[in-house]
């Protein structure tokens, strides 16, 4: 256990200061409570003196009940306090004394109240870091789900049909492993540019043309994709990223759990201040919790950039809309 001596030399310098103060100007017979009569300096009995020598006990007694650990701060600041009533005693009896006792009293409640002021700072401190490793935990793990869940359930479409076929012929199977293969390459391009952007905070994740990247991503989904795309080429990044990975996570949802469907929409375009998006598709409509991440990983994603989001059946398929501020909250 490290112990830090200044406490204990300030309050042992001031005290020495003070009692010598008191003996050099009401003579140290008294300071000692000799009967014999004092000889002092009436020189130190000015309100001067008085005065710096209670504002330099005052400080300590506040930088004590501050600073210093708890049970020598007790100790060193009930010294101060029994050093200065005997110097107001000698110096001035009764007068003064309710006076220094009180000052000393509001010094070690200021002191106490800084105290706990910065624990309480440190605490909020504490707490905001913890937010910013949560929340940035949210951030990889919805990043490692969009990635690893898209890719790697296009992959697992191809093989099942690959299976299925190849029964009946052997060589079409054959050529379905171009497409795992290929899959596989993006799944794996797009695992290390995720890693790349939590490194980089994020910047790398930003798409530089969002249009070419919502349309190429249409096209390896593997489904019978009608898309409209409407946007302008000053997307901010943060705002494009997030629509590519809704998109993106809808199209993923559509091969998990649409089997069925044999129309897919896709349509992204600008509106008033806002990007809108909605992915439809006339599949056989299923639960809003389905067991998986999805849906609350693209709700989390949106409100976090204050817009609005849905998810649910439309009677004849399963509807996905989002709308997206171009002003990307903080």
């Amino acid at each position: 256990m490290r112990v830090h001596h200044r406490p204990f030399v300030a309050t042992a310098v001031v005290c020495a200061a003070v009692f010598v103060i008191t003996g050099l100007s009401n003579g140290f017979s008294r300071a000692f409570f000799q009967d014999a009569p004092g000889v002092g300096q009436t020189l130190l009995r000015t309100p001067f003196v008085a005065t710096v020598q209670a504002l330099l006990v005052l400080g300590v007694v506040f930088w004590l009940a501050w600073k210093a650990p708890l049970w020598p701060a007790v100790a060193l600041v009930t010294a101060l306090e029994l050093v200065s009533a005997h110097a107001t005693w000698v110096s001035f009896r009764f007068t003064y004394l309710p006076l220094v006792l009180a000052a000393g009293l509001v010094a070690v409640g200021a002191g106490l109240y800084a105290r706990l002021f910065e624990r309480s700072r440190a605490e909020r401190a504490a707490a905001a870091e913890e937010r910013a490793r949560r929340d940035e935990r949210l951030d990889m793990a919805r990043e490692l789900h969009d990635v690893v869940a898209h890719h790697v359930t296009g992959m697992l479409v191809q093989a099942q049909a690959a299976l299925v076929v190849a029964e009946q012929d052997k060589d079409r199977a054959c050529g379905m492993l171009n497409g795992i293969v290929d899959g596989g390459t993006d799944a794996l391009g797009a695992m290390r540019l995720m890693v790349r952007t939590l490194r980089d905070n994020g910047a790398a994740a930003a798409t530089g043309d969002l249009s070419a990247d919502l349309l190429q991503l249409v096209e390896k989904s593997g489904l019978q994709v009608r898309a409209n795309v409407e946007l302008p080429a000053d997307v901010p990044p943060e705002l494009g990223r997030s629509v590519l990975r809704l998109v993106q996570e809808s199209l993923t949802n559509v091969r998990k759990h649409a089997v069925d469907a044999t129309d897919v929409e896709v349509d992204v375009r600008l509106g008033a201040g806002a990007v809108m998006l909605s992915v439809v598709d006339n599949g056989t409509a299923r639960p809003s919790h389905s067991g998986g991440f999805g849906l609350v990983g693209m709700r989390e994603r949106v409100h976090e950039l204050g817009g609005r989001f849905f998810a649910g059946p439309t009677g004849e398929g399963w509807l996905v809309t989002a709308e997206l501020p171009l002003e990307v909250r903080a």
